[in-house]
């Protein structure tokens, strides 16, 4: 049990949600208080790092978590939880070893330069998880999706498309399924070729058809080297925000004297450029280039005459990476600005408004409306109530900007709200909203239940057994795997 602040009378932080979980468990939930939705039927899945030590050994970066997956199943008025890790040669070995092997994104292999010399980071598989095609994927931007098994999230192995996803092509972390062909479109950053300036950034275009075969591939060219983790798609087009995060060069990454974390930046001499994809050619129709500024996640995005809207959360600088390089130390992990950006695709005019006043992150919508003019979104958020050292609250926001938050009791901190239709759901918000929540004091989590056309109204909390490491992103599925 965690206690408040030794000497005040101050909540604990966040940092015990951050401790690893080594036990897989797979249980139906037994405790909570109110009465589980009898018109909610499907999987929640959530992936995130579920240790962020090994041998007593603090990996250098939030990112070089080790992926567990976990799953919570609803059937008949009940919910069954499970989580399991996945298998990648990262975690076997250093479960094995008792101590780091691999290289991530901000963790060097203890030795010195020699030890990290020409290794590159390894695949966590522990940022994202997407069902397509028939297959649950793990996902993680640094290598190629890992397979599980749906029903009991044991690991097949990794996953490349029948060889389509070539070997040192990565694969984002923010697959997303386009709601009228079915069809998932991702990318990857890469490099193209050689330029008399050295090497040619790009960014790998891939379409797979709802059957999971990757039926086209294609290539943008970019100035250098992206930190680009989601994108934007409408009806008809992807939209990529190119941030004014930069890496400082390669060079002393592949020699192993830094790690990526080390080398990555955000620079108010580059301005952020934003790249529109047609969808069934997958190539560029128009360039923007506005302010310097980044933008991690993205909301909905949809086409309104000659225009493109996006939503997308805003950041100004970079600060967050020096946050994630040493969690247990940190003070706050803090979000975004909640922004809408309007693209003109005739004049290559580029507008914004601020949406929302309350600081967020990870939104998240009915997948249903992706393409269309939505009418609520929901994003964790971050709210100065005595205990905001991570997400302590999340938000519906309209369209037009009118926000209902629900801030957790100082001490509990949150995660990305899903959205989960309800069963024969006639309108948008017909469903509800699911949030993991983690209580410092009893180390333990639960999942809370609200009606998502009134997240004022919490319909149930579900207690765990155990804690929940803080996670990143996740789905929800009408389908049952018990």
């Amino acid at each position: 049990m965690s206690e408040a602040i030794a000497g005040t009378n101050e909540p604990p932080n966040c940092h015990g949600g951050l401790e690893k979980l080594d036990q897989e468990f797979s249980y139906w939930i037994d405790e909570g208080g109110g009465t589980v939705p009898k018109d909610l039927t499907g999987t929640f899945f959530r992936n995130g790092p579920g240790r962020q030590r090994i041998g007593g050994v603090p990996f250098g970066h939030w990112f070089d978590g080790d992926g567990m997956l976990c799953a919570f199943s609803f059937k008949d008025g009940r919910v069954h939880f499970k989580n399991r890790y996945v298998r990648t040669p990262k975690y076997v070995e250093e479960t094995a070893a008792q101590k780091i092997l691999y290289r991530g994104f901000g963790t060097q292999i203890p030795g010195g330069i020699t030890r990290n010399l020409f290794k590159m980071p390894a695949n966590p598989a522990n940022t994202n998880s997407i069902l397509h095609g028939g297959k649950l994927l793990a996902l993680n931007e640094g290598g190629h999706p890992w397979q599980l098994k749906p029903d009991t999230l044991e690991t097949i192995g990794e996953h490349d498309y029948d060889g389509q996803l070539a070997k040192g092509q990565v694969f984002s972390a923010h697959g997303k399924v386009h709601p009228v062909s079915g069809d998932c479109f991702n990318f990857g950053a890469g490099i193209s070729g050689m330029t008399l300036k050295g090497l040619q950034a790009c960014l790998n275009l891939y379409r797979i058809n709802p059957e999971g075969q990757m039926v086209q591939k294609s290539k943008i060219l970019l100035d250098s080297f992206p930190f680009c983790h989601d994108f934007a798609l409408t009806q008809k087009h992807a939209i990529y925000f190119i941030n004014s995060i930069v890496f400082g060069g390669m060079g002393s990454v592949i020699l192993g004297r830094k790690s990526i974390s080390d080398q990555i930046h955000f620079d108010n001499n580059v301005p952020m450029q934003v790249v529109v994809v047609d969808l069934d050619t997958l190539t560029e129709v128009r360039r923007f280039e506005t302010a310097p500024g980044a933008i991690i996640h993205f909301g909905n995005a949809f086409e309104s005459g000659n225009e493109i809207v996006v939503d997308g959360m805003y950041a100004s600088d970079f600060e967050a990476n020096d946050t994630l390089s040493d969690v247990f130390n940190s003070t706050k992990f803090g979000g975004g600005t909640y922004m809408r950006f309007h693209l003109n695709m005739g004049t290559g005019a580029m507008t914004s408004e601020r949406v929302s006043e309350t600081e967020s992150e990870f939104p998240t919508f009915n997948p249903a409306v992706i393409g269309k003019q939505h009418k609520v979104c929901y994003t964790a958020c971050s709210v100065p109530n005595g205990a905001d050292s991570f997400f302590n609250g999340f938000q519906s926001v309209t369209f037009e900007g009118e926000e209902t938050l629900v801030t957790l009791p100082p001490g509990l901190y949150g995660s990305e709200p899903m959205f989960a239709p309800a069963d024969k759901a006639a309108a948008e918000d017909d469903g509800y909203v699911l949030e993991v929540v983690y209580d410092a004091y009893t180390h333990k989590s639960e999942l809370q239940i609200y009606r998502a056309n009134n997240v004022a109204d919490q319909v149930c909390s579900l207690k765990l057994k155990h804690h929940v490491p803080h996670q990143f992103h996740g789905f929800f599925t009408p389908q049952v795997f018990v």
